[in-house]
């Protein structure tokens, strides 16, 4: 939501490499009392906004919205209302050509899927 605000509002988005540097910095600092106390939810928004914003290359930027609730229900492991699984639903279908394709292409995104996970 704080993406679609952003656009709306001409604010500036934060990007990866903002937030990589943000932290840089935050590794040198001596005393990390020094930083206030919403210093760290501002910088688990900031990082959360940016996969959302990724999450646009998938599910188009009509379905984003629901898509961060279909997220958000799912992990919290609440039932999720056709309305935010229809707005997941590219992810699904992309998902399940992909598992159609064959074991080839299934091995091609699990290799994907641990290199992000050791990105990370």
């Amino acid at each position: 939501m704080d993406f679609i605000r952003a656009i709306q509002n001409d604010i500036d988005i934060v990007t990866d490499e903002e937030v990589d540097k943000f932290l840089e910095e935050l590794s040198t600092l001596d005393d990390i009392e020094l930083l206030d106390e919403d210093a760290f939810d501002r910088i688990a928004t900031r990082v959360a906004v940016r996969d959302l914003a990724f999450y646009r290359f998938i599910v188009g930027a009509n379905n984003l919205m629901l898509t961060k609730n279909f997220l958000e229900l799912a992990k919290q492991g609440k039932s999720v209302p056709g309305s935010f699984v229809k707005g997941y639903l590219p992810a699904i279908e992309m998902l399940d050509d992909i598992v159609t394709a064959g074991p080839g292409f299934v091995q091609m995104l699990r290799v994907l899927h641990k290199r992000a996970q050791n990105k990370r």
